[in-house]
């Protein structure tokens, strides 16, 4: 009888053995994935083969190796290197399929692959593979959360897609429920910051911080848009310096959409550039625009770094833009209509707003008032005395010689009020550009409304509120239709049962 408990034992033991080694998140591996998310991924690798020739039958880095294809396609924006590299999933699936199920990490590193790959999708086109991929990784990962309610990993991924779920409209629900998906933006941060408040507090989840920290920062920023929720975050940076790139990519936009230009600056100028790092050009054109807000002269010189590097598609119909910009702002007209051609001049499948409203100024073959194009490049990058400046002591009416031009100008008084905390005084100017420009195509007029929406919803005068998000949904006009109705709608949503 004792001999047949000391085999139970031992055999229980052998299997428990087994199963760590499975999945044995060790030090070198902890060391790896620091690597490649700060996008040193040579070195990542290296660690990588290390642990598979030390610990053959550990599946960890089979997880890693997949984060360096998700991270080098989302990077590089490259669609021969995303082709190439897609083979790859289902032989990482194949092998972890084969892991045991009683791990908590079984789940959790299949469910990343299949999310990683449906983000890699998704900027390709391939949205209906992606979707199923996304439904896959959430059912993974809410079953580990059943099985596994205090696995800390589990609540990264979950929480990005509850908070990604949460941004879905109303009139769209029914799809996630069908497909069984549930979540929202406050779930998804509370799950984050969970994360993030454990990692901190115990040194074995350490190594997590810096990818919560990375879709905390995209989330506020993108999904909430919650600029001091934002700037928060800047506190959990502190320990971190530029050596990660995705923490750099992250501290600066932080810093660059509230305001902190400056600072923003400061940090992506010094960011490391060797060779170890994976090139992220798109921090290039990050330092670009935030010198242009603050009108360097040099400004222009990191668009042409970001034009001749970078091998994707995205914002290089706004690069060309800016440059443009930056010429018009010399008073080099000639320049800027050489560069703003160069925009229709390309062919390529970009989607993102700043690549089509590059094509919508390219088109319409009319060159921006110089006045009110540098009060806008001093707004948004946080300079609001000096874009006032130049409304107010720049600028007179014989500058204004278009409908669009004299609209526009009492708009940028309205947005400059407003982003500097003056929001009495930016009241009439809204009031003004609305019901001036409700008849042209124009989104001054309804990015006005949707404003006026906003301020007397945090009035708490939702009658008002209400008058303004339908007066915006009833407006027609082309620029930023989508994104602006959507904000409209939204804010509909929060005020119709309110009084």
């Amino acid at each position: 009888m004792v001999s047949f408990k000391f085999l139970l034992i031992f055999i229980l033991l052998l299997l428990s053995e087994l199963i760590f080694a499975q999945y044995d998140f060790n030090e070198n591996c902890k060391k790896a994935y620091s690597d490649i998310i700060s996008l040193k991924f040579e070195e990542g690798k290296k660690l990588i083969e290390i642990e598979k020739s030390q610990n053959p039958e550990n599946n960890i880095p089979y997880l890693l190796e997949n984060y360096v294809d998700f991270l080098t396609i989302i990077v590089g924006e490259e669609e021969d290197t995303f082709e190439k590299l897609k083979s790859n999933k289902i032989l990482r699936i194949n092998r972890l399929s084969e892991g045991n199920k009683s791990s908590p990490y079984y789940r959790y590193c299949l469910a990343n692959v299949y999310l990683q790959w449906a983000f890699a999708r998704i900027k390709f086109g391939e949205y209906f593979t992606a979707v199923f991929e996304i439904n896959k990784a959430y059912h993974l990962l809410e079953q580990n959360q059943k099985l596994f309610p205090e696995f800390l990993p589990n609540y990264i991924g979950l929480g990005l897609l509850h908070a990604l779920i949460g941004t879905i409209p109303d009139n769209y629900k029914w799809l996630t429920k069908l497909a069984g998906m549930d979540g929202s933006i406050s779930q998804g941060i509370n799950e984050l910051t969970l994360v993030l408040d454990s990692a901190t507090d115990n040194s074995n989840y350490e190594f997590l911080k810096p990818e919560s920290l990375f879709f905390l920062s995209f989330i506020e920023l993108n999904l909430k848009s919650n600029k001091k929720e934002a700037l928060k975050l800047m506190d959990r940076f502190k320990n971190y310096d530029n050596d990660n790139l995705l923490i750099c990519f992250s501290k600066a936009s932080i810093l660059k959409r509230t305001g902190n230009n400056d600072k923003a600056i400061e940090v992506l100028l010094s960011r490391p550039e060797t060779n170890e790092y994976f090139p992220f050009f798109y921090l290039d054109y990050l330092t670009g625009l935030a010198k242009l807000n603050r009108l360097d002269n040099d400004a222009c010189n990191y668009f042409f770094n970001y034009i001749q590097n970078f091998k994707g598609s995205n914002y290089i119909k706004s690069a060309y833009q800016k440059i443009a910009w930056f010429y018009l702002i010399k008073s080099d007209k000639k320049k800027y209509k050489e560069y703003i051609s160069r925009v229709l001049r390309i062919d390529d499948k970009s989607m993102v707003d700043a690549d089509k409203q590059a094509v919508i100024e390219a088109e319409s073959d009319e060159i921006p008032n110089v006045y009110l194009l540098k009060a806008q490049l001093l707004f948004d990058g946080g300079y609001y005395q000096k874009a006032i400046d130049i409304l107010k002591e720049e600028i007179s009416k014989n500058d204004l010689k278009t409908a669009k031009d004299s609209l526009e100008y009492n708009y940028r008084f309205g947005r400059i009020y407003h982003e500097w905390g003056k929001v009495e005084e930016a009241i009439p100017y809204y009031e003004i550009t609305l019901i001036s420009g409700a008849g042209f195509p124009y989104y001054f007029a309804a990015n006005s409304a949707l404003q006026l929406g906003l301020i007397y919803e945090n009035k708490l005068e939702f009658d008002k509120a209400k008058y303004y998000y339908k007066k915006c949904l009833s407006l027609k006009f082309k620029e930023y239709k989508t994104s602006i109705s959507q904000k409209a709608k939204a804010g509909l949503n929060r005020v119709e049962n309110k009084k």
